[in-house]
């Protein structure tokens, strides 16, 4: 785990924007750090494959061309749990795979795209998506930043951290209940969000992020957050 990588990502998410939705956050952080047009996420949601969020409108509307055409490199990524990278869009490759996702996309000025499975216990729950206006790979940088954000957002699917709404098409994803988690856990997040100024669900990922990071399970770093032995920094802290 590259954990000043993690720290920088953190702290991008914390001075994203001002929407509570983590997963939008994610949208724009992997926008912007991979130097693309818009990122856009998806995820099975009882059974079916839908959008549950994008860095702005226009990014919804190519992820919704998945979901239409049920077939695109988020798809791809999630049925072989590796990343899709397609630079080239207009490439004879392209067209061949995807018939009615690529002339659709090129038509939205998207001209290569990439995704990233979101992996949470074994299995992919959905995908993280870039869309560039230009064809070309992801730098090295720019493909690890996207691989550790979809990593958090496989989190935040997985436990449904942050309220996800989208506007005119009806989905609602609830955070998940204080119920969901352990007594000490809950005590970890509020301690984090007192200590922190932040809300309760940006605890909670934190406090997961910190899990996933150190290859601990998330009660445990709880447990030492409770105890006084373990102190979560702020996301802005680092540089």
């Amino acid at each position: 785990m590259d954990q000043r990588r993690l720290e920088r990502l953190l702290a991008a998410l914390h001075d994203a924007d001002e929407s509570p939705s983590v997963l939008r956050r994610i949208c724009v952080v992997g926008r912007d750090c991979a130097s693309v047009a818009a990122a856009g996420l998806s995820a099975t949601v009882d059974g079916r494959h839908a959008v549950v969020e994008a860095s702005d409108p226009h990014a919804m509307d190519v992820e919704t061309l998945q979901v239409t055409h049920r077939e695109g490199p988020c798809l791809d990524a999630m049925a072989s749990f590796r990343p899709l990278l397609e630079p080239d869009l207009a490439s004879a490759r392209a067209r061949q795979r995807w018939p009615m996702f690529a002339p659709d996309a090129l038509d939205h000025g998207v001209a290569a795209a990439f995704a990233f499975p979101l992996m949470a216990g074994g299995v992919a729950v959905g995908a993280f998506d870039l869309y560039a206006t230009s064809t070309g790979s992801l730098g090295r940088e720019q493909f690890n930043d996207a691989l550790l954000l979809a990593d958090l957002a496989a989190l935040a699917v997985d436990q449904g951290v942050g309220a996800i709404t989208i506007d005119g098409v009806g989905i609602r994803a609830e955070p998940a209940e204080p119920w969901a988690h352990s007594a000490v856990v809950n005590n970890a997040s509020g301690m984090v969000s007192e200590q922190l100024g932040i809300d309760v669900d940006e605890a909670l990922l934190r406090l997961r992020a910190v899990a996933f990071a150190t290859d601990r399970p998330m009660v445990d770093i709880a447990r030492d957050v409770v105890a006084r032995q373990l102190r979560i920094e702020s996301w802005a802290t680092h540089d």
